[in-house]
């Protein structure tokens, strides 16, 4: 019999940290709607941990916070999934440099075991990241992923790499695939998601007339056929859903704005929505990418990972 699937949903889903969403408010919110589990982002356990004493350490802060958060997860029947986006690793060149986020990285391990957390996510080099520090070299990347899979293991954690449709040198699922083979490690795999996937292949991400690249469907369509042949579900560390609406490239009223981020980015961070959400109304074939990646057998989380400028929207009590 198949592993019954459970669905989460993502921390900062549920609204920014910086707008005034706490994380229990957040959970008891995750709660309410039926969800089985949040996968946490560590900018929302980050902003919790700045409400504990200043003259703890920082690790002592994070440590404390990532305490609390569990106890009411827990009070809530709540699992904590995933911590993440760990990023600004995988195509370091210099390995003083690779020394230092392992660091970080062994800090997000002890993070995870204090919430009793399975998975650690892993982007691939993204726009913010100095270009001159990083290198497209498959032996390279493979070879630093392979000790933060090793010091992973060390914690009984599972690494989920994910290509974020706008990565510098690594923006897609197949060019992870080909790290993976290399890395050759059983609990290093795949968090793949339908956003990422169907905007890579197919998203026109600025234009409301169009959303769709002509040939975008083909294009998408054959990248789900070699999906389908080329990756095993077990090797699926988990998956996350979400749509998109068209975004506007003068940014205007988005909070965050910075007009030299690839559009890509732009659409992510403003206008990602809940799969088939009417409210808004997405422009992505994603259901597609979901049956894709359902048809292969995967059974293990799904989480629904949205970022829009509602999560902006203040929060005061």
């Amino acid at each position: 019999m198949a592993a019954e699937i459970k669905v989460a949903v993502a921390s900062n889903s549920l609204g920014k940290s910086a707008a005034g969403h706490t994380i229990h408010r957040k959970l008891q919110g995750a709660k309410a709607h039926g969800f089985d589990g949040v996968e946490l982002a560590f900018e929302c356990l980050d902003a919790h941990a700045s409400t504990f004493a200043s003259s703890q350490s920082r690790k002592d802060r994070l440590c404390a916070a990532a305490k609390d958060i569990y106890e009411i997860a827990s009070s809530l029947g709540l699992e904590l999934i995933a911590l993440n986006p760990f990023g600004a690793y995988d195509g370091l060149r210099d390995p003083r440099d690779v020394d230092v986020r392992l660091q970080e990285a062994e800090l997000w391990c002890q993070l995870c075991q204090i919430m009793h957390i399975g998975i650690f996510q892993i982007c691939t080099a993204l726009y913010g990241v100095d270009e001159s520090k990083i290198t497209n070299d498959p032996r390279v990347i493979a070879e630093n992923m392979r000790k933060l899979g090793h010091l992973a293991q060390r914690y009984g954690l599972r690494v989920a790499y994910e290509a974020p449709s706008w990565g510098i040198h690594n923006n897609t699922w197949q060019q992870v695939q080909r790290i993976l083979e290399l890395v050759d490690l059983p609990n290093v795999g795949h968090c793949l998601d339908t956003f990422h996937i169907a905007s890579r292949e197919a998203g026109n991400p600025f234009n409301s007339k169009a959303p769709i690249r002509p040939n975008g469907l083909q294009s998408l369509q054959a990248s789900l056929d070699e999906l389908k042949r080329n990756v095993n579900p077990t090797n699926i560390v988990y998956f996350q859903l979400s749509d998109a609406m068209v975004a506007d490239p003068k940014q205007t009223g988005y909070p965050r704005q910075d007009l030299a981020q690839p559009p890509f980015m732009t659409q992510s961070r403003n206008c990602r929505i809940y799969p088939c959400e009417e409210k808004h109304g997405g422009c992505l074939p994603v259901v597609d990418v979901a049956k894709a990646v359902f048809g292969l057998g995967y059974s293990g989380w799904v989480s629904m990972e949205v970022f829009h400028t509602d999560m902006w929207e203040p929060r005061t009590s």
